[in-house]
């Protein structure tokens, strides 16, 4: 057999292999769409792959009996401010431990990382207690605050090696230039970073929109619920609607899969640049 033909033959298993695992990934998402539109049982056996009958009942349904549109914007709100305030924060930490090297920021840099083995469930209620007597108790700003608060750690240890990897004598060369140190960090060292920056607004916003443990705790009147709160109203003392709650996941996939899709470029080559030292 030539090489070629090995070659070929190799590149076709790696096809095949990558076809399966992305039906294996896809597959739930797909079966939830067909629970939603299905107009018979979802339990019957064997179980249709493709619908028997097709109706987008469960998604009017939804839509007049629960305040979908509330908690979808509940949610945008949220997921957008934690990666807007994780970004924020994330970039002047990262930027002031990759550049200004001592003892207290190597020390400071051990403690982010740790504070990423703490669960949330040791955190929320002195969390909880803590936003009742501030005021931000069944707030939407303080669950995009909680929701940074969990998520930073990560943000700056990922934006941080991206800075590490930017050589110094560019900034140096642009201070020559006459930059202050603030502005070559604004105008050198944020668009060199680019890649960083994307990975850490995806990876924030994802975040803030499907968390639902802190979302649960620290809102309690319907009409500040986020969709991944919703979701759980669906589910009666005896009964779960079904078709109702799988339109309602498929509503609150929609969203997240665009963002992904229009970010999934910049998301990919970021992550590949944080993978490559040097």
């Amino acid at each position: 057999m030539t090489p070629a033909r090995k070659k070929s033959i190799l590149n076709g298993f790696w096809f095949v292999l990558t076809l399966v695992c992305a039906a294996i990934v896809f597959f739930p998402y797909y079966w939830m769409f067909v629970s939603s539109v299905e107009t018979d049982s979802i339990f019957t056996w064997p179980p249709h792959l493709i619908p028997s009958g097709f109706s987008l009942e469960s998604y009017w349904t939804i839509f007049e009996e629960r305040d979908i549109g509330r908690w979808l914007l509940n949610t945008l709100i949220v997921a957008g401010s934690t990666s807007l305030f994780s970004t924020i924060i994330a970039i002047n930490a990262a930027y002031a431990l990759s550049r200004f090297k001592t003892t207290t920021t190597s020390v400071f840099t051990v403690i982010i990382l740790f504070s990423q083995l703490l669960p949330a469930a040791l955190i929320v209620v002195p969390l909880f207690v803590i936003f009742q007597q501030i005021g931000l108790y069944n707030s939407l700003v303080g669950l995009a605050i909680a929701d940074t608060a969990f998520i930073l750690p990560l943000a700056i240890w990922l934006l941080k090696g991206f800075f590490d990897q930017i050589p110094v004598e560019i900034e140096q060369q642009a201070m020559i230039d006459g930059c202050s140190q603030l502005g070559a960090f604004y105008r050198v060292i944020l668009p060199l970073s680019l890649p960083g920056l994307v990975v850490v607004v995806a990876m924030s916003f994802i975040s803030g929109w499907d968390e639902f443990f802190l979302a649960r705790t620290l809102i309690a009147s319907q009409d500040q619920w986020v969709l991944s709160v919703g979701l759980t109203s669906f589910r009666g003392e005896y009964t779960l609607d079904w078709s109702q709650m799988m339109a309602a996941a498929v509503i609150f996939a929609l969203p997240a899969l665009a963002f992904f899709l229009v970010v999934q470029r910049y998301l990919v080559a970021g992550l590949s640049a944080g993978a490559v030292k040097g």
